[in-house]
């Protein structure tokens, strides 16, 4: 295992590129001072200066320990791809869940991919694909793809193409691809990860969440999501949609203080960005506050609520 910290090699190598003449003698250089007596510390022990001949041997010294060039670090990589080049695989910044995302494709996309004699146990609606990042960011690519649905509970991933859309949603729901969100077995940093990579493709993000404040506050939050899914009724008919029995947990919603906390300052005439959302989502934003109101989308599925698309900003 190597005895030198990802820490400790960035600032060599920040050093080293720079061939600073002196460095400050703090707790870091100490240590790799300790390790390798390169260098020469002033009587006061506060710098610790280096020559040329210092770094050249620094930088073969790293290398030795570390199996890296501290010249041209990368460490935003898969822990597998580091392991060829060192034997502390953890120096990678991409650890083993950052690197995956779970997805899956609306049907006529499936059809695309594996051709019309699918078993119906593979089947889109039946399963799902566990693709490295790169490799869902090139099926992209390959799909040319212009919607991606982003889905906040494991279940409903699983379930999406069994709700109801509005007509005006069903085109969207039959191109898309299905990102899960991720939490517990699958880690959100895959997520993340992707949903930076695809930003240059300029893919329409759309978020399906529950109807509550931390559903909301995920889909203004997700990157590059500029709308979501939400039951027609909601929009259109707001007092019909709470009085469907067992649909709305008051007590689910008093526990989202945060979160209605942070959708009120964002919502605020007064805030700074305030004037980039629409005027559907601000009232959205307010009935919820104002009605106590947490729809999850299991209940929308059990309901047969129809699901229509609301634009968060402008």
């Amino acid at each position: 295992m190597a005895s030198v910290s990802q820490s400790q090699l960035q600032l060599l190598g920040r050093a080293a590129k720079q061939q600073l003449p002196r460095v400050a003698f703090n707790a870091s250089w100490k240590k790799l001072y300790q390790i390798w007596q390169i260098g020469e510390p002033d009587g006061a022990e506060k710098y610790l200066y280096l020559t040329s001949k210092d770094y050249a041997l620094l930088r073969k010294m790293a290398h030795i320990d570390s199996g890296l060039d501290i010249l041209s670090l990368d460490f935003n990589v898969p822990r597998d791809q580091m392991a060829q080049q060192s034997a502390n695989e953890k120096y990678a910044n991409i650890s083993p869940e950052a690197d995956y995302v779970l997805i899956k494709l609306a049907p006529q996309l499936a059809r695309y991919i594996m051709g019309d004699a699918i078993p119906h146990l593979l089947s889109a609606q039946h399963s799902a694909l566990r693709l490295k990042v790169d490799t869902a960011v090139a099926l992209c690519q390959q799909l040319k793809l212009s919607q991606l649905i982003v889905v906040e509970n494991l279940d409903s991933f699983d379930n999406l193409f069994a709700y109801s859309f509005t007509p005006g949603l069903q085109p969207i729901i039959d191109s898309c691809m299905v990102l899960y969100r991720g939490s517990h077995d699958y880690s959100p940093a895959g997520r993340k990860r992707f949903l930076r990579l695809i930003e240059p493709m300029h893919i329409n993000v759309i978020a399906f969440t529950d109807l509550d404040p931390a559903g909301l506050m995920i889909a203004n939050t997700l990157n590059g999501c500029r709308s979501m899914i939400v039951p027609q009724q909601a929009l259109s008919s707001p007092n019909e949609l709470l009085a469907i029995s067992q649909i709305n947990s008051v007590a689910d919603f008093n526990k989202q203080h945060k979160q209605l906390t942070y959708l009120k300052n964002v919502s605020s005439p007064t805030a700074e960005n305030a004037a980039a959302y629409t005027a559907q989502w601000i009232t959205l934003v307010n009935w919820i506050s104002h009605h106590s109101v947490s729809i999850k989308q299991q209940h929308m599925l059990a309901k047969s609520l129809s699901l229509s698309l609301l634009s968060i900003k402008l």
